[in-house]
């Protein structure tokens, strides 16, 4: 089960792998998706793939779990998923980093 079109697809410590529908087919969001996430602090890796819909993201969890990259990360995700409840995103998304 996953929130308004994210889905987990794997993940284990220092990396996820999402699939996100907004992403299906859209190359020039995936380049967004890619700048704005990899200049969070904690990120190291960002590959998105329009063609399938999916992006994986390698992280340096003990970074990315600071105050400024979780802020960062709410910010992101507002802007880039306005639909989206970023809290209840984020309450998800923990279960599986």
């Amino acid at each position: 089960m996953g929130v308004a079109g994210i889905e987990v697809i794997h993940s284990r410590p220092g990396e996820i792998n999402l699939a996100i529908d907004r992403l299906q087919g859209d190359q020039d969001f995936a380049a967004e998706f890619k700048v704005r996430f990899s200049a969070i602090h904690g990120i190291q890796q960002v590959q998105p793939d329009a063609d399938r819909g999916e992006v994986r993201v390698l992280y340096d969890k003990q970074a990315l779990s600071s105050l400024s990259s979780l802020l960062a990360l709410k910010a992101t995700f507002s802007l880039l998923f306005p639909e989206i409840d970023t809290f209840r995103l984020a309450t998800w998304l923990s279960k599986h980093l």
